[in-house]
């Protein structure tokens, strides 16, 4: 006969073990509960069975850009939420600086399908301002090839309007791309039907995307943490899977350059870090209660090591890492405005400084000029290339007040 005691002892065990089994019960059925298959996992369990990617430890710099799905809205609502959110990020980035001493830097993935010119106008200042620079956000929902050119012309001329995406006046807009929605190249029929979307891009003067990753949804690629280029075909997903950006090459096709995925043990009621900064990735609820000695209200410190050990790089050049955050800061700029982005960069900078790695803050369009530098076997400290390719727009250099180009 068990004495009670023991059964008690062994019942709190069984208990203990129940609870710490929920998290990662937990997890599992985030992996299935979307009814999409998460087409990423046998990448990301491949690279571990080759004993992971480049690593860390061999980071001398750490590139990093945030691109922001930034849709504050139309119309005088719009404005107003537009200069009260910028009015708040300035100071929060005033205060961070990279080892360069460069401030923070800001891509603001503005969206075409909700322009307001006024909006469009407070993100030139502050680009001139040194806060960041502005490129293109789309959902849209075409399924002909000339609409879907003629709408996109049109959105691009608001944006060179105010001097972005171009060079100088008149020249050809280019630019980067985040797709709304998660749906490039026809991957959600029901919110894209451009199966040749890529090349669409392209003509117009895209260079390169910066949509993913995006787990949980059919848009996402099974190749992830890898910097590629994309060749279109006729069929959705065309970016299923391309040819690496490797020193000594240059692929042909749309650049695609991903932020981290994968696994966050540590946090397993979170448990796939996908590079987001929201109420639901960052520190959070899990993280207080499975981190309550961290002391992070917004951000968990830890998943700048992980961003790290994913490490996305040119191949052949695993001291360049590339860490590509993305966020919609409109829609939460309580959470990321009111701690979360500053957490963030707190983490940053001390795990940077710790391990005497260089901190690089760059926009979306010089983090692509960096992935061509590391292509043409530059090495050492990327700083001196940040415009190697794409020089910076002209509301880099300028207020623009008025119109500067009649293009497109």
């Amino acid at each position: 006969m068990i004495a009670p005691r023991f059964r008690r002892l062994r019942q709190a065990l069984a208990l203990l073990l129940a609870l710490l089994a929920v998290p990662f019960a937990w997890s599992a059925l985030k992996l299935a509960r979307n009814g999409h298959p998460e087409r990423w996992v046998p990448s990301y369990l491949a690279d571990l069975a080759r004993g992971g990617r480049p690593g860390s430890e061999r980071t001398t710099d750490l590139i990093f850009l945030l691109c922001d799905h930034w849709e504050p809205g139309s119309g005088q609502a719009g404005i107003r939420k537009a200069a009260r959110w910028l009015e708040r990020y300035k100071p929060i980035a005033d205060r961070y600086h990279d080892t360069q001493g460069r401030r923070f830097q800001y891509t603001w993935f503005y969206p075409i399908d909700n322009m307001e010119p006024a909006v469009l106008r407070l993100l030139a200042r502050a680009a001139s301002e040194g806060y960041g620079e502005i490129e293109v956000h789309w959902h849209h929902n075409h399924r002909s090839e000339e609409a879907f050119c003629a709408d996109l012309q049109a959105g691009l001329a608001q944006f060179t309007a105010v001097g972005a995406l171009v060079a100088e006046p008149g020249a050809e807009p280019r630019w980067c791309f985040i797709h709304g929605n998660w749906a490039l190249d026809g991957s959600v029929p029901k919110r894209c039907g451009m199966n040749r979307e890529l090349t669409l891009l392209q003509r117009y003067g895209c260079y390169a995307d910066l949509t993913f990753p995006a787990p949980g949804t059919t848009a996402q690629p099974a190749t992830i943490n890898r910097i590629y280029y994309a060749q279109d075909d006729p069929r959705p997903r065309s970016y299923d899977k391309g040819v690496p950006a490797t020193v000594g090459s240059h692929g042909e096709g749309l650049l695609m350059l991903p932020g981290p995925l994968g696994l966050d043990l540590r946090d397993p009621l979170i448990l796939i870090e996908h590079g987001v900064l929201d109420d639901a990735r960052g520190s959070g609820f899990s993280g207080r209660i499975l981190h309550p000695a961290s002391g992070a209200d917004y951000f968990a410190a830890h998943r700048v090591a992980l961003w790290d050990d994913i490490h996305v790089c040119v191949a052949g050049r695993p001291e360049w890492c590339f860490v590509k955050i993305h966020a919609h800061g409109v829609q939460h700029r309580k959470i990321l405005l009111g701690g979360e982005l500053a957490a963030m960069l707190d983490a940053v900078t001390a795990y940077c400084r710790q391990r005497g790695i260089r901190l690089h803050f760059v926009t979306a369009r010089e983090a692509c000029n960096l992935v061509w530098a590391a292509e043409r076997g530059l090495t050492g400290d990327p700083t001196p290339y940040y415009d190697l390719v794409i020089p910076p727009p002209v509301n880099r250099r300028q207020i623009v007040a008025e119109p500067v180009s009649e293009h497109p």
